[in-house]
């Protein structure tokens, strides 16, 4: 009939929102996440220090009658912003790969303590830096860097060890993870280490100075 061929088809419901029902991690990645947001809390925070750092250590070349250059000064206080800032963004990396590959592939749980340790390591190395004398580079400073590496290394060897023979160390009891995580550590400065000096060996010829070089 004609009032069948002028009817309308039946409408189609809308599609879902999918600002609101899009895919979610479930709510035991909230630690790893916190973490993660806590990472950038610091290394923006280390952005501002710098910025505050060089000015200052301007102002400390004004009052001497000299000009701030910061790629030559040796300021300690424009040093140790630098450095703080510059140390953050290259470890970001690595830091953020770690962290959720750990919670991925091996437990939240586990990427969430370790990812906040290296979060308070990380926001130490100012202060500890500044401890030293004239504020500069000090031997404390390796009490931020060396838990933050114990951190990195905590939540890769996990990962390698599932990667490599499907092991989980969150199976294991709490106590064996710690000591495994000390391994973790451990290992991790053994193969870079080694692997840096075999690289550096490999390397070191083609940059040997025979005396025929450009004053």
């Amino acid at each position: 009939p004609l009032s069948r061929c002028l009817s309308l088809p039946p409408a189609r419901p809308d599609p879902p929102d999918r600002m609101a029902t899009g895919a979610r991690l479930g709510d035991e990645f909230r630690g790893p996440a916190a973490v993660t947001v806590a990472y950038f809390v610091v290394y923006y925070a280390f952005m501002i220090l710098q910025l505050r750092s060089r000015s200052d250590a301007s102002a400390r070349a004004s009052e001497r009658g000299q000009e701030y250059d910061r790629l030559s000064c040796r300021d300690e206080g424009a040093r140790m912003g630098e450095r703080t800032f510059l140390n953050a963004l290259e470890q970001m990396g690595p830091f953020l790969v770690s962290l959720w590959l750990c919670a991925v592939c091996v437990s939240p749980d586990l990427a969430t303590v370790m990812g906040g340790i290296g979060v308070v390591a990380r926001l130490l190395f100012p202060i500890l830096w500044s401890l030293g004398e004239g504020g500069s580079w000090n031997i404390k400073v390796e009490l931020s860097t060396q838990p933050y590496y114990f951190a990195v290394f905590g939540m890769l060897g996990p990962v390698a060890t599932w990667a490599l023979v499907g092991v989980n160390i969150m199976d294991w009891q709490t106590g064996y993870v710690a000591l495994a995580s000390v391994g973790y550590f451990v290992l991790g400065w053994a193969l870079s280490f080694g692997t840096g000096v075999v690289l550096h060996t490999v390397t070191r010829g083609a940059y040997h100075d025979d005396g025929s070089g450009a004053e």
